[in-house]
């Protein structure tokens, strides 16, 4: 399994943060496989204790990263960064209205009377009538929430 960001050409030394980079995980991640004995701890600069690790080491780790058996003998499973893409390819659902509801709804309610209503405030009506969201209700019974919603609270 080929790392992500594999360096084609390898520094004598490198921080950790580049190390982390390297094996495609965030610090946080990185130093909690260090902790765990999974990665090599890195060594420190006498002059400014700052850590970095050779080059002996940086390969080390990436066989590790590789082969997926650590240097204290472990067996690890890295997770895999998801690939970016639309919520909808992920399989992921906003429960939000989309925009084209809240434009349909602000000129509802602007041509109901409220002409000072912003997008802000079609939300916040919204997120007040419809605290389970507004899925499976009538387009026309969210303008009529909405709108009294909006004429309680002094809008317009």
């Amino acid at each position: 399994m080929p790392t992500q960001t594999t360096p084609t050409r390898m520094k004598a030394i490198i921080s950790v943060s580049a190390m982390a980079e390297a094996v495609g995980m965030s610090r946080a991640a990185f130093y909690s496989h260090v902790q765990r004995g999974v990665f090599v701890s890195p060594l420190y600069s006498i002059t400014n204790r700052r850590p970095f690790y050779t080059l002996e080491m940086q390969r080390e780790i990436l066989a590790v990263r590789e082969t997926g058996i650590g240097s204290n003998g472990e067996y690890v499973l890295f997770y895999e960064r998801r690939k970016e893409g639309p919520l909808a390819a992920r399989g992921r659902h906003c429960s939000r209205p989309q925009a084209t509801t809240h434009d349909a709804l602000l000129d509802g309610v602007k041509a109901l009377g409220i002409q000072s209503a912003t997008a802000a405030q079609i939300e916040e009506a919204i997120a007040a009538a419809f605290p389970q969201g507004t899925a499976g209700v009538d387009e026309s019974t969210v303008l009529r929430a909405v709108f009294r919603h909006l004429r309680r609270t002094g809008v317009g």
